[in-house]
């Protein structure tokens, strides 16, 4: 991954989620060989959250980029960031998931939500803007 901008957006999201150790590093050439990786890493029911996670993220990079390359936006990993909770909360609502009890893995800001259905999903729940 040789985008500075998205890995900054990666580190984040994962260091707020505590998953730090799976956040692209600048040797990493391929997209696809970093994402085997990461499901690799993380037991096999986080998969489908983990998965559902980096589809999200790596979607809204990629409209944000076509609205700085196409539109003159300014790059913004905080844009990126409210998009990813913004479109995650719409994945929810469309998904019907509700709220369980849970642990928020987004200190406090609830992107993401460990639930006790055995699967990292995302969350609707944004309590503040990073």
């Amino acid at each position: 991954m040789g985008c500075v901008f998205a890995r900054q957006v990666w580190t984040l999201i994962l260091q707020q989620l505590g998953l730090l150790q799976l956040a692209p590093q600048p040797t990493v050439t391929r997209f696809s060989g970093w994402w085997k990786r990461s499901i690799a890493a993380v037991p096999k029911e986080a998969h489908k959250g983990l998965n559902s996670l980096i589809i999200l993220v790596a979607w809204e990079i990629w409209k944000h980029h076509n609205s700085c390359a196409f539109d003159n936006k300014r790059l913004s990993v905080q844009e990126v960031i409210r998009a990813v909770s913004s479109e995650g909360g719409l994945w929810c609502s469309a998904s019907r998931l509700e709220p369980l009890n849970s642990r928020s893995l987004f200190s406090g800001h609830g992107l993401l939500e460990l639930k006790a259905r055995r699967h990292l999903v995302v969350s609707a729940v944004i309590v503040g803007s990073l």
